[in-house]
């Protein structure tokens, strides 16, 4: 079974149960989410916004409830996941879904903002410049890129206190036994990567203005914007 096999079925097995597990799987779930939107709301001229990996539109719905204007498409390799993106947003003609591998396929079409989160982590190190690097092809001038993800720590030391501390949490959560399980058994598909490499990637991508957001522990909010300049991204 191919890496993307097994997580096309490991998160179609979960879809209908993702969302109500996010808060406990999540421990800043909230900072985690929202840390972003204000420097989305910086792109005043933004009308278009592509979510990769979308899973089931739960970073697309807190974008929406902030910018209802922009045209959304929702990118993701699992069909179960899209269907429950496509039922959250059902009735709204500015949400597109495509079904789409972006380890490998190149991002259709040129968007404002790309956003992802929890999906990144499960590439290579060397998909995911690749994919940095199509995100920046991808992104309109003065376009922005945020990608909410795990990280690794900065020291192996660290990064198994980070590990040990979210396990322990989690455990504690309230979350039933076999969700736990399920989502102890989905982190053997995680491939962290350090932020400050990742940040690397961004700027050896194209990206000029790249900086880190929000970071607790492993969870992490960061990206950058493309060619842009103080007067054309922030005022």
């Amino acid at each position: 079974m191919t890496v993307h096999t097994e997580l096309k079925e490991k998160f179609g097995a979960v879809s209908k149960q993702y969302d109500s597990q996010r808060q406990y799987l999540i421990p800043c779930f909230n900072d985690f989410y929202h840390s972003c939107l204000p420097f989305i709301k910086t792109v005043t001229n933004a009308k278009t916004i592509l979510d990769l990996g979308a899973g089931t539109g739960l970073f697309s719905q807190l974008v929406y409830e902030q910018n209802p204007h922009l045209q959304f498409t929702l990118a993701d390799i699992s069909a179960p996941m899209l269907s429950v993106a496509k039922e959250r947003f059902n009735g709204l003609d500015n949400f597109k879904f495509i079904d789409l591998d972006f380890s490998s396929a190149t991002i259709p079409g040129k968007y404002d903002i790309i956003i992802s989160s929890l999906a990144i982590h499960h590439l290579e190190d060397a998909d995911k410049q690749k994919l940095y690097t199509n995100v920046y092809k991808a992104l309109n001038e003065g376009g922005l890129f945020i990608n909410a993800d795990q990280v690794t720590g900065r020291t192996m030391l660290f990064d198994s206190l980070y590990k040990y501390e979210w396990r322990e949490t989690v455990s504690h959560s309230g979350l039933d036994h076999e969700a736990l399980i399920q989502a102890f058994e989905r982190t053997k598909l995680d491939k962290f990567a350090p932020l400050e490499t990742q940040l690397i990637m961004l700027e050896e991508a194209g990206f000029t203005e790249v900086d880190c957001i929000y970071k607790n522990m492993s969870f992490a909010v960061f990206g950058g914007f493309k060619d842009a300049n103080i007067e054309t991204a922030v005022i």
